[in-house]
Protein backbone atom coordinates (compact mmCIF):
# COMPACT_ATOMS: atom_id res chain seq x y z
CA UNK A 1 0.00 0.00 0.00
CA UNK A 2 1.11 3.63 -0.81
CA UNK A 3 1.84 5.72 2.40
CA UNK A 4 0.10 8.70 0.31
CA UNK A 5 -3.42 8.31 0.07
CA UNK A 6 -5.35 10.54 -2.47
CA UNK A 7 -8.48 10.58 -2.47
CA UNK A 8 -11.27 12.88 -4.70
CA UNK A 9 -14.48 14.73 -3.76
CA UNK A 10 -16.96 16.44 -5.85
CA UNK A 11 -17.35 20.36 -4.57
CA UNK A 12 -18.29 23.76 -5.55
CA UNK A 13 -16.34 27.05 -4.83
CA UNK A 14 -18.25 30.15 -2.87
CA UNK A 15 -19.04 31.45 -6.10
CA UNK A 16 -20.94 27.91 -7.20
CA UNK A 17 -18.15 26.80 -9.64
CA UNK A 18 -18.29 22.77 -9.95
CA UNK A 19 -14.60 21.42 -9.13
CA UNK A 20 -13.41 18.33 -7.66
CA UNK A 21 -10.83 18.32 -4.55
CA UNK A 22 -8.08 15.98 -4.36
CA UNK A 23 -7.32 15.63 -0.58
CA UNK A 24 -4.08 13.83 0.06
CA UNK A 25 -2.99 12.28 3.08
CA UNK A 26 -0.07 10.76 4.36
CA UNK A 27 -0.72 7.40 6.25
CA UNK A 28 3.11 6.86 7.70
CA UNK A 29 3.05 6.65 11.67
CA UNK A 30 6.15 9.62 11.37
CA UNK A 31 4.32 11.57 8.81
CA UNK A 32 7.43 11.15 6.54
CA UNK A 33 7.42 9.96 2.92
CA UNK A 34 10.38 9.91 0.81
CA UNK A 35 10.41 10.72 -3.21
CA UNK A 36 10.83 6.25 -3.65
CA UNK A 37 6.49 6.47 -2.41
CA UNK A 38 5.89 8.75 -5.74
CA UNK A 39 6.30 5.13 -8.30
CA UNK A 40 3.28 3.92 -8.51
CA UNK A 41 1.37 6.52 -7.31
CA UNK A 42 -1.96 7.35 -9.59
CA UNK A 43 -5.07 9.73 -9.43
CA UNK A 44 -8.05 8.30 -8.04
CA UNK A 45 -10.28 7.24 -10.33
CA UNK A 46 -12.97 8.55 -11.90
CA UNK A 47 -11.39 12.02 -12.20
CA UNK A 48 -13.17 14.49 -14.67
CA UNK A 49 -10.58 16.57 -16.56
CA UNK A 50 -13.23 18.91 -17.80
CA UNK A 51 -13.49 20.22 -14.03
CA UNK A 52 -11.05 22.14 -12.38
CA UNK A 53 -9.00 20.27 -9.49
CA UNK A 54 -7.67 21.77 -5.97
CA UNK A 55 -5.25 19.72 -4.22
CA UNK A 56 -5.33 20.24 -0.42
CA UNK A 57 -3.33 18.41 2.05
CA UNK A 58 0.02 18.56 4.31
CA UNK A 59 2.96 17.18 1.52
CA UNK A 60 5.79 17.87 0.34
CA UNK A 61 7.03 20.39 -2.25
CA UNK A 62 8.37 17.79 -4.65
CA UNK A 63 4.67 15.90 -4.00
CA UNK A 64 2.58 18.90 -4.94
CA UNK A 65 4.87 19.22 -8.34
CA UNK A 66 4.09 15.70 -9.41
CA UNK A 67 0.54 16.22 -8.42
CA UNK A 68 -0.04 19.18 -10.40
CA UNK A 69 1.79 16.97 -13.15
CA UNK A 70 -0.46 14.63 -13.09
CA UNK A 71 -3.67 17.15 -12.96
CA UNK A 72 -2.35 19.32 -15.98
CA UNK A 73 -5.24 17.88 -18.32
CA UNK A 74 -7.73 18.97 -16.05
CA UNK A 75 -9.74 22.37 -16.49
CA UNK A 76 -7.55 24.46 -14.06
CA UNK A 77 -5.66 23.30 -11.15
CA UNK A 78 -5.47 24.94 -8.28
CA UNK A 79 -3.84 24.13 -4.59
CA UNK A 80 -5.29 25.38 -1.32
CA UNK A 81 -3.67 27.19 0.98
CA UNK A 82 -5.66 27.27 4.56
CA UNK A 83 -4.30 31.54 5.18
CA UNK A 84 -6.27 32.33 1.98
CA UNK A 85 -9.17 30.44 2.77
CA UNK A 86 -9.03 29.64 -0.79
CA UNK A 87 -7.18 27.65 -3.55
CA UNK A 88 -4.41 29.52 -5.80
CA UNK A 89 -5.05 28.75 -9.01
CA UNK A 90 -1.67 27.54 -10.81
CA UNK A 91 -2.79 26.37 -14.20
CA UNK A 92 -5.44 26.70 -16.30
CA UNK A 93 -6.56 26.05 -19.54
CA UNK A 94 -10.12 28.12 -19.16
CA UNK A 95 -11.04 31.69 -19.40
CA UNK A 96 -13.01 31.05 -16.74
CA UNK A 97 -10.27 31.53 -13.99
CA UNK A 98 -6.72 32.52 -13.91
CA UNK A 99 -2.99 31.77 -13.04
CA UNK A 100 -3.05 33.64 -9.43
CA UNK A 101 -6.59 33.62 -8.82
CA UNK A 102 -7.65 32.85 -5.43
CA UNK A 103 -10.63 30.92 -5.66
CA UNK A 104 -12.63 30.71 -1.88
CA UNK A 105 -14.19 27.75 -1.06
CA UNK A 106 -15.05 25.63 2.02
CA UNK A 107 -13.52 22.30 2.56
CA UNK A 108 -15.30 19.23 2.04
CA UNK A 109 -15.76 16.89 4.60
Amino acid sequence: MNPIELKIIPNQTQDGLAYQHLRLRITTQDGIITPDDLQGLKLPEGVEFSQGIVIEGRGSIWLYGYLVHECHPAAWVGCYDPRLQGAVVVATHKHEVSVGQVIKLNLPT
